[in-house]
């Protein structure tokens, strides 16, 4: 294993972690506003490629369409889906900001939005009233990562943030590791915007792969832990998100299929999910998830979707979306089991759970232009908690940040790094090589295979805690039990043997798998009502309270270093 020997220093004026959607679009619209800016993108894989939307999606989830839609009816909407646990000034700019994107994705060719027969976008119903989410085509990631490059944006592909430094309080730059090299560079940065998308490696997959995660399984958490270690506070780990995904695959499910009018039935061939909620296949997704947990325990799975009752039309349309842009290895998974979606019904699975500023609300705690509670670190895409925000939130978001930290770059004091804590970090990181991790003589060899725990294993160990003692229905004695264990995992995590640096990459990645479950269950434990459906339910406090209403919970570092968890309420509009 080669092992760096010195450290490597880059300046830059803008840092952005992460080259999913959320950081090409900040960095282009970086450059758009100031080409004198100095832009800087990593990525664990490649800007080209990364992200949870690698290959594109089939539709933009929440834009608010003049003529078919207004912002007023989109706020009030996402105040329903999260039970008022939101910043409406949040999702107002949201709304209003979103059919630009649109627009803009239109004018640099990273996406089609197909049309009806009058000539209008194709816009469905996804939330629980109003249509916002336009169909969409389009192999959206290798446009944005060419417009970077002809905008003078640098990236740095292979790489992994590791931790943020600070200065006085404030953000002045990351530490980076190479995943391939174990190079180690210094980023010195006026400001940073975290991009690093969800924890989608959270609760086992029903394949029982590791890997196998409906979002990128990069996607590990880590910006969270780094924005904590920062002083920055997150909220609402309470909220766990389960997704109905197809069974067998992992791949997309609910919105794909019930915005073009598909039902969910259970084995007897009923549409049950009426007998629950009156918005049926509309409700709000932690009351649909809980109606499906439900009719599970009944008897009456397993569960699945029905389109057979759709146009030809309606069917051509969902099979061009879903077996092109958005999993084109979702046909010939149905290929090779036979099974024509249009003619029979597909089996669902109920997925989870995971955490996700996107899908669910978990997340750093933003304000309207992206900002987080640390100077000079802002937040967008999953990562950032902006009230069910799917993707047009790392689009708006991604965009808004970056306007900001730009027209303040002549404000901020050139970044000043405290060399104890890069040295201290770069122990962490090479701490499972063994031998003196900060500066060592020579490179270091792998650890023995015999002298330490197989990473996959200890994911795996951590990863099948969650759903007995973490996930819904939820009970003070579970979680207090899972807290318990965290020393000893922890403890196995520092055991674990390393072949190469990839290994070391998942180091780190376990390591914030397990600051999140850590999040989640001090969260859960505050939270003492049930609220959201599925994503909250305790066994020991089995009702709402309303006292919870517009209340967050907030983690934050304290300063002796232990973690703060706090109730806050919701900031007013």
């Amino acid at each position: 294993m080669h092992d760096a020997t010195t450290l490597q220093s880059v300046d830059t004026d803008l840092l952005i972690i992460g080259g999913g959607t959320a950081g090409p679009m900040a960095a282009i619209k970086a450059k758009l506003r100031d080409p004198a800016c100095d832009v800087l993108v990593v990525d664990k894989a490649t800007v080209r490629r990364g992200g949870s939307i690698c290959r594109g999606m089939d539709a933009y989830n929440n834009v608010v369409v003049p003529g078919v839609a207004d912002v007023d009816s989109y706020v009030e909407s996402i105040r329903a889906m999260s039970d008022g646990i939101f910043d409406e000034k949040v999702n107002r700019v949201l709304g209003e900001r979103s059919f630009e994107v649109l627009r803009d994705l239109e004018e640099w060719g990273a996406a089609t939005f197909p049309r009806d027969a009058a000539g209008g976008y194709i816009v469905e119903q996804l939330h629980p009233f109003g249509r916002f989410l336009a169909e969409m085509r389009g192999d959206i990631k290798p446009v944005m990562a060419k417009k970077c490059r002809e905008l003078g944006v640098r990236t740095m592909d292979r790489t992994m943030a590791t931790r943020l430094l600070t200065h006085e309080g404030r953000v002045t730059g990351a530490v980076l590791l190479g995943v391939r090299t174990g190079e180690v560079t210094v980023c010195h940065a006026k400001a940073v915007i975290m991009c690093t998308g969800s924890q989608g490696r959270f609760g086992l997959p029903e394949t029982g792969y590791l890997f196998g995660t409906f979002d990128c399984p990069y996607n590990a958490g880590e910006g969270w832990s780094m924005i904590y270690e920062a002083g920055g506070d997150l909220v609402n780990f309470e909220f766990l998100d389960h997704t109905a995904l197809i069974r067998d695959f992992e791949g997309p499910g609910h919105s794909t299929f019930t915005r073009h009018g598909a039902y969910l039935i259970n084995a007897l061939g009923e549409r049950f999910l009426f007998r629950y909620h009156e918005l049926g296949e509309h409700a709000p997704s932690g009351l649909r998830a809980k109606a499906m947990q439900a009719e599970i325990g009944l008897g009456h799975g397993p569960l699945y979707y029905d389109l057979r009752h759709l146009s030809d039309e309606t069917k051509t349309i969902i099979k061009d979306g879903l077996f092109s842009c958005e999993r084109p290895t979702e046909k010939a998974f149905f290929e090779l089991k036979g099974i024509d979606i249009g003619l029979q019904p597909v089996e669902l699975v109920l997925a989870g759970p995971h955490l996700c500023g996107g899908h669910g609300l978990t997340g750093a705690l933003v304000d309207e232009w992206g900002r987080t509670t640390v100077p000079n670190l802002y937040a967008a895409g999953d990562v950032a908690s902006t009230g069910l925000g799917f993707v047009g939130a790392a689009w708006v978001f991604g965009g808004l940040a970056a306007e900001h930290a730009v027209g303040r770059m002549a404000d901020i004091p050139a970044p000043v790094v405290d060399m104890a804590d890069v040295h201290a970090e770069v122990a962490r990181i090479r701490a499972p090589l063994g031998g003196n991790p900060v500066n060592p003589p020579q490179p270091q060899p792998p650890l023995h295979n015999d002298e330490g725990n197989d990473p996959r294993e200890v994911e795996y160990k951590l990863r099948r805690h969650i759903k007995p003692l973490l996930d819904s229905p939820k009970h003070a004695s579970r979680l207090r039990d899972l807290l318990g264990k965290m020393a000893g995992f922890r403890a196995d995590i520092d055991r674990i043997r390393v072949a190469d640096w990839h290994d070391v990459m998942k180091v780190l990645e376990i390591r914030s798998i397990a600051d999140c479950m850590e999040f989640s269950a001090r969260a859960s434990l505050l939270r003492e009502e049930s609220r959201w459906g599925m994503p909250h339910t305790r066994l020991d406090f089995p009702e709402r309270d309303p006292a919870w209403n517009g209340t967050y919970v907030v983690l934050r570092r304290g300063a002796d270093g232990g973690m703060v968890v706090t109730r806050q309420p919701v900031r007013s509009a």
